[in-house]
């Protein structure tokens, strides 16, 4: 004889490997199947309920399927219970035996047990194909009538199935809905709301029928909302009555309020009442406050209720649980058009989202964020996620310069915006550009042929810069070869009307830098095919590098890229003499598609004048007669567009001064991401950081001060138990000397602390190493670290920074961001 049950689950927890487990439970299989043979009615319902747990447990129990029939078909009940219980999870409704029990089921459901019918209800419910759920509607639509509320609740569940099920008997329980939805039970009232629901969402037709069932619907509604209600003890949940049955209503009134205004008028006023009476501190109440969003927005409601909706997800969004936010940033993202002037004002709270250490909810706000530029807000958005961007995890990049891509193309205001845009997307981001933004670039350049030559100046001041970026280098490279005679031409002027002069022999030289050192090595095929095409291309446009163009290309004659080689190769035949009369139109400028045309000729060019250029000293980037440039312009990443100052038309970009070799990451440069900054310019030389594409030279210096000043201490920073305090002096030499002092008033200590910072290009900045990497717990300025920063404009400009702290708590990374001033007037 077989074990028990009870005895069969401690023999298999006693198993210490799985084939034991295996071999116990084969064991007991064969038994079973032995007594199965033996027809043993005495222990069958113990031995399908075994078989109920090894079917849990993942292992064929199909030899059970008929011993649940004959259990089905007993009159005694607890065999009854597992015979159905098997049924429902043995059996699907694929199976073919499942026909046989129709009979059995239609059985019981005329039934005097009320817990026989609503074991047959259920199986039907659960599992009942299409030919059962045909045979049976019936009397599934005659126990709908039951004066039993158990029975009622279980019928209409099971009218729900046969509804899904059967197509032609679809309106078959229409009349008894109504009688359902007016129930006083609660079980009642949840079944039938679930019945009209599915009945609505497959056949939205009965629509305008049903209308005329909303005032019980918000009547039933009211009572539980309103406090006083007489079962609402019986159906108290977190402080909550029946926060189901609520989510059920609230969800079927947006299913029959949407596009009706007399049925959106009807519900409007219970809507607000759940909206401002509902407690949102726990889960329950939050549950209900986010179906009664939904259907605020889905309905033809009222501009304040859809306010006071927008308003609820903006406070989710400030909730501690990231679960609850992530479902706020999924419905802004839902109802994003509904009112965009409304989400406006939560945009600051989605964009802080963007830094959230959950990738989930980053993804998600960055959806909501895109979802919120246009035409208005097109350059302030942008700048938000420029910034963000400087901070960004590298596997969030790749998206969010696509996002960043797209909103540009889609609402720029002329085209010298959208270029300059693009090229700070590229700077910051140049690696996780796609190749498809990178070709739609140098189509929006080729379309736009005021600006041939602002870009390729632009570019090439960018790449002397940087070539670590690689979408930089790639678009830098096809535009030096299609407007390469723009950059040589000396035409360009400054911004105080002074030609730039670039040489040829200065592009030749960068582009070897780049064969030489391409920023992608695993790519460097498709870099080189870039470079022998514009190498090709200069051939006309700088004819006096002939000799040294077919030199480099010579080196791409045996290379291993069998495209790259059969380029080179042909281009080496296009330099013979014989092609000396056809080579110029050969090497034209590519021909823009009309399409492209139109596009340009729809928007404004903008502005095509050069406001800044680099200092003479750079290379041959100078201009008329080495004089230095101006500061007038606005850089790409000046300080103060990072923090929100006044906006003008972007320049050409500029960086402060780099700081010295092993000075630390307190540079500009470092800070905002960049790659490889070269060291600091000797005094009165030029400055040429990274990303310092047009910015001027440092300006004179301001008078010594004759004795040293202690400045008042400045809390720069204070959050989640860290607080950095800054102790300026200024020296008589001029320059000011600060001590950042670091406090750690957690318990728990910070590891791997960075502190970095960055200033306006007025300002030169030299950091030196801190302390220490870890603030112990309790600390108070134990960790110190001294910079030093120069002030070029005397102190009539004052001194900024934008700081950046990075560190490990409890594991977890933060990163932060802050900005400082205030510091005395001079310093």
């Amino acid at each position: 004889m077989s074990i028990k049950l009870r005895e069969l689950i401690r023999s298999i927890r006693a198993c210490k490997t799985a084939a034991e487990e295996r071999a116990v439970i084969a064991r007991e299989c064969a038994l079973i199947r032995t007594a199965f043979k033996e027809d043993d009615n005495q222990f069958r319902h113990r031995n399908v309920a075994k078989l109920l747990f090894i079917h849990m447990m993942g292992y064929p129990t199909h030899f059970g399927q008929m011993e649940c029939l004959k259990l089905i078909a007993s009159s005694k009940f607890p065999e009854k219970r597992v015979g159905y219980l098997g049924l429902t999870q043995l059996l699907d409704e694929n199976t073919e035996v499942l026909m046989l029990v129709t009979n059995s089921i239609k059985n019981d459901m005329m039934s005097d047990n009320q817990y026989v019918n609503g074991l047959a209800l259920c199986a039907l419910g659960n599992i009942g194909s299409e030919e059962m759920c045909r045979a049976l509607a019936r009397e599934v639509e005659q126990m709908m009538a039951s004066s039993n509320p158990y029975i009622r609740k279980k019928a209409a569940l099971c009218a729900m199935r046969i509804v899904r099920k059967v197509d032609e008997i679809e309106d078959k329980f229409n009349s008894k809905i109504g009688n359902l939805l007016e129930d006083r039970n609660h079980g009642v009232l949840l079944a039938g709301c679930s019945l009209l629901t599915a009945l609505l969402e497959k056949s939205p037709d009965y629509i305008r029928d049903f209308r005329k069932y909303i005032p019980a619907l918000v009547r039933a509604l009211r009572n539980m909302v309103t406090s006083g209600y007489t079962n609402a003890a019986e159906y108290d949940i977190a402080g909550i009555t029946d926060p189901f049955l609520q989510a059920k209503i609230l969800r079927l009134l947006r299913i029959l309020g949407e596009r009706s205004v007399d049925a959106s008028d009807e519900m409007n006023d219970i809507l607000a009442q759940v909206a401002t009476n509902t407690e949102g501190t726990k889960n329950t109440g939050n549950a209900i406050l986010y179906e009664c969003v939904l259907t605020i927005m889905s309905i033809e409601a009222e501009s304040g209720l859809r306010v006071l909706g927008i308003n609820i997800l903006g406070r989710f969004l400030l909730s501690r649980d990231n679960n609850i936010r992530y479902v706020a940033l999924a419905t802004l993202q839902r109802v994003v058009n509904v009112d965009v002037q409304v989400m406006q004002r939560h945009r600051n709270t989605i964009i802080d989202c963007l830094k959230d250490p959950d990738i989930s909810i980053r993804k998600r706000a960055l959806d909501v964020t895109y979802s919120l530029v246009d035409d208005s807000n097109i350059k302030s958005m942008t700048k938000e996620l420029l910034n963000y961007l400087l901070v960004a995890e590298s596997d969030f990049k790749e998206e969010l310069c696509s996002r960043i891509c797209l909103a540009v193309e889609k609402y720029s205001p002329n085209r010298r915006w959208q270029i300059d845009t693009l090229i700070k997307v590229m700077c910051l981001g140049g690696n996780y550009v796609k190749d498809q933004q990178r070709e739609r670039f140098c189509r929006i350049v080729a379309a736009t042929p005021e600006l041939h030559s602002y870009t390729v100046i632009k570019l090439y001041f960018n790449m002397k810069e940087s070539l670590s970026q690689e979408a930089l280098v790639h678009v830098g490279i096809w535009c030096l070869g299609e407007f390469g005679d723009h950059l040589v031409s000396g035409r360009a002027v400054g911004p105080d009307n002074q030609p730039i002069h670039v040489s040829p022999n200065d592009v030749l030289d960068l582009l070897q830098d780049i064969i030489r050192k391409p920023p992608n090595a695993e790519k460097a095929a498709s870099t080189h095919v870039l470079a022998a095409g514009a190498l090709i291309k200069l051939v006309t446009r700088c004819p006096s590098e002939f000799d040294r163009i077919k030199k480099l290309l010579r080196r791409f004659e045996c290379s291993l890229h069998v495209d790259l080689q059969q380029r080179a190769c042909e281009f080496l035949e296009l330099l013979r003499s014989e092609w000396d009369s056809s080579r110029a139109g050969i090497l034209d400028r590519m021909p823009v598609p009309e399409k492209e045309i139109a596009g340009a000729e729809s928007r404004a060019v903008g502005d095509a004048t050069i406001d800044e250029v680099p200092p003479s000293a750079s290379g041959g980037g100078g201009y008329g007669g080495g004089a230095p440039a101006l500061a007038g312009g606005k850089d790409l990443l000046d300080l103060n567009d990072l923090l929100g100052g006044p906006t003008e038309t972007p320049s050409v970009v500029a960086a402060p001064a780099a700081a010295p070799a092993g000075g630390g990451a307190g540079d500009l440069l470092d800070l905002l991401g960049g790659g490889g900054a070269a060291p600091a310019a000797p005094a009165g030389g030029p400055d040429m950081g990274l990303l310092d594409i047009f910015g001027g030279g440092p300006a004179a210096a301001a008078p010594a001060a004759t004795t040293a000043q202690e400045g008042p201490p400045i809390v720069a920073f204070e959050k989640n138990g860290l607080k950095i305090t800054l102790y300026p002096r200024k020296e008589a030499d001029g320059t000011c000397n600060i001590t950042a002092r670091f406090s750690n008033s957690l318990n728990v200590p910070l590891t791997n602390f960075v502190f970095e910072a960055a200033v306006p290009k007025y300002i030169g900045l030299t950091m030196q190493q801190a302390t220490g990497q870890v603030l112990p717990p309790q600390s108070d300025g134990l960790v110190t670290q001294s910079m030093t920063v120069q002030n070029s404009t005397g102190g009539e400009k004052a001194l900024l920074m934008r700081l950046r702290i990075g560190y490990v708590a409890n594991g977890t990374p933060v990163q932060e961001m802050g900005q400082v001033g205030g510091f005395p007037p001079g310093f």
